[in-house]
């Protein structure tokens, strides 16, 4: 059954009949920080700190504030992440950022991705407040701390706005690991065999802006390999729409893994 879906996803990919890249794209993701305070098993962060001094782990404002103008300019109404690998609360701007996009983009949602070790009701109010949409808690340790604990339990099933996801990675990892793909090759995972090269791969469907402003691959990039351009040189929609990314893209949608982070990428 796995087998017939892959060859009727294939066909569907390589028929021209779905051209995502040809409009505007739904989601995007950038980091204000590269840096994270955990360095689990499986992830690259274990082993390879990526921007090395510690000031260059932070975004520049002028950075943020040239995605922000430019995502304007393409009138973007979808889903805004910032994160990457790096721990979005522990940058200290993220609150006023968030409140900056809704007041520019009012239309956007914004979703974050956080391993909840700064999570406490003061912090979830103030998100509340700056408008963020979703808090999705990726649990990489046993248990949650008990800040973070009381947070889900006052508000997971009754807030009026923000919604709250919780993905449990840590006993994932050492039962099925069935949410963990290898990091385009950076992971070794015990049930690698049991997964394949994506067809109509979904990462290649939208801009991922590392803190520097380069746009890369995708999130799987974690060195940060494969740059089409920075939206402090080049506008967003000039990169994203330039014929050699939409090739490029285009290709691994399509299952044509010409990349070698794409040739080693399993899901």
């Amino acid at each position: 059954m796995i087998e017939v879906k892959r060859i009727i996803k294939k066909a569907i990919a390589t028929t021209g009949l779905e051209t995502p890249l040809k409009t505007i794209f739904s989601e995007l993701e950038f980091e204000t920080t590269s840096y994270c305070n955990r360095k689990c098993d499986y992830c690259p962060n274990v082993d390879y700190e990526r921007f090395g001094a510690e000031e260059k782990f932070f975004m520049a404002e002028s950075t943020f504030l040239n995605l922000v103008c430019q995502l304007k300019k393409l009138d973007f109404k979808g889903q805004i992440s910032p994160h990457l690998y790096g721990e979005p609360l522990i940058d200290p701007r993220i609150y006023e950022w968030i409140g900056h996009l809704k007041r520019e983009l009012p239309a956007v949602k914004i979703k974050i991705v956080t391993n909840a070790d700064f999570l406490t009701e003061e912090t979830f109010n103030i998100l509340d407040r700056c408008g963020l949409d979703i808090l999705y808690i990726s649990k990489h340790a046993k248990t949650l701390s008990k800040q973070a604990k009381a947070v889900i339990e006052n508000h997971k099933d009754n807030h009026e706005r923000i919604k709250i996801v919780i993905n449990d990675f840590y006993n994932d990892f050492l039962t099925s690991q069935e949410m963990f793909t290898n990091r385009g090759g950076d992971i070794d995972l015990k049930s690698l065999e049991l997964k394949r090269q994506p067809i109509r791969c979904p990462y290649a469907l939208y801009p991922v802006i590392n803190s520097f402003g380069d746009l890369v691959i995708c999130c799987q990039d974690f060195h940060n390999e494969y740059v089409f351009g920075n939206i402090n040189d080049r506008d967003l929609g000039d990169i994203w729409f330039d014929p050699n990314n939409i090739e490029i893209r285009t290709r691994i949608y399509r299952g044509e893994m010409d990349l070698g982070i794409c040739k080693t990428c399993m899901m």
